[in-house]
């Protein structure tokens, strides 16, 4: 049975309840709050960032601190654009942008906050594209071609929503190096706890919710808002889905399709089990956030209770 949806985005040690946008919106992360990781934060962007266009295919890298986007559109010629954002939360602009592809280099244009444009030539290869910008660069491979991938996303999504229970492992940089791993628990309808490897950790139960700031800590209680769990990741307002192939994870058959949230923003690659639509891997990049979600276990046997003081 379905759920009610009061949408919910898990990122690492960080939770996305609803503030960055409505509906999807308020960053939680580490720091705050006797080094809770569910904790609001003030980080948002400064202006919107431009959305992808309509129709093209979508990947997202890091470069040192900056979180990079390409779109590619297959038309006549090819055009490339790229978003950049910078690890406050917003767009960068004013930078000196190129693309090289098929060993030329071209030069992009500003097309809006973070964004960088370029048409190649007609004759140009798109099997592997690399975005320059000051400080570093970013390479992407191109599939040779790629299908429409929103009804699988959507399954997806349904997927977590049906779940009785969901365990998985979360790595989170907003930098090259350094980060968190963090395990989640999840039960259906409203219990979570969550434990940053070496750190913090949180249970929540409803309205009620306990921390500790290390192991073997004392415990913290306090009230806070019921969630709904498990839910999608990426929350709703998904555009650009392509199937970029096939793969397995395990011995599993998988999709693997890539979109974006532009309400956050933020730009995903999954890895989709073929027969359940369950999400068996997942990488997000957004600003500040370099994500990688591992799923290892649903509807097993979990019962999250209040932590003994």
């Amino acid at each position: 049975m379905t759920r009610p949806a009061h949408k919910v985005c898990w990122g690492g040690g960080a939770l996305l309840a609803g503030a960055i946008v409505a509906g999807i919106a308020a960053l939680f992360a580490f720091g705050s709050h006797g080094g809770s990781a569910v904790q609001a934060t003030g980080v948002q962007p400064r202006a919107a960032a431009s959305t992808p266009p309509h129709g093209a295919l979508v990947l997202a890298a890091e470069v040192g601190a900056r979180a990079v986007a390409l779109g590619v559109e297959r038309r006549t010629p090819p055009r490339l654009t790229a978003t950049v954002l910078g690890p406050g939360g917003g767009p960068e602009s004013g930078l000196a942008v190129s693309f090289r592809l098929s060993g030329s280099s071209v030069g992009a244009h500003p097309c809006g906050p973070g964004c960088y444009r370029a048409l190649t030539p007609s004759d140009a290869s798109l099997r592997r594209v690399d975005v320059f910008l000051p400080g570093g660069s970013a390479a992407f491979r191109i599939p040779a071609a790629t299908r429409p991938g929103t009804a699988i996303v959507v399954r997806a999504a349904r997927a977590f929503d049906n779940l009785r229970s969901l365990v998985y492992v979360e790595s989170l940089r907003s930098r090259p190096k350094g980060g968190l791993v963090t395990t989640w628990r999840m039960q259906a309808p409203d219990r979570l706890s969550y434990q940053i490897h070496g750190g913090a950790a949180a249970v929540v139960i409803g309205r009620r919710r306990w921390d500790r700031t290390r192991p073997g800590g004392r415990w913290v209680e306090s009230e806070t808002t019921v969630l709904q769990v498990p839910q999608a990741t990426w929350g709703g307002g998904v555009t650009n889905a392509q199937v970029l192939g096939s793969g397995r994870v395990g011995n599993r058959p998988v999709w693997i399709v890539s979109f974006a949230t532009p309400s956050i923003p933020a730009w995903f690659t999954a890895s989709i089990d073929k027969l359940s639509y369950r999400t068996l891997r997942l990488r997000m990049t957004a600003a500040a956030h370099f994500m990688f979600h591992r799923y290892i276990e649903f509807n097993g046997p979990l019962r999250i209770s209040p932590p003994v003081r």
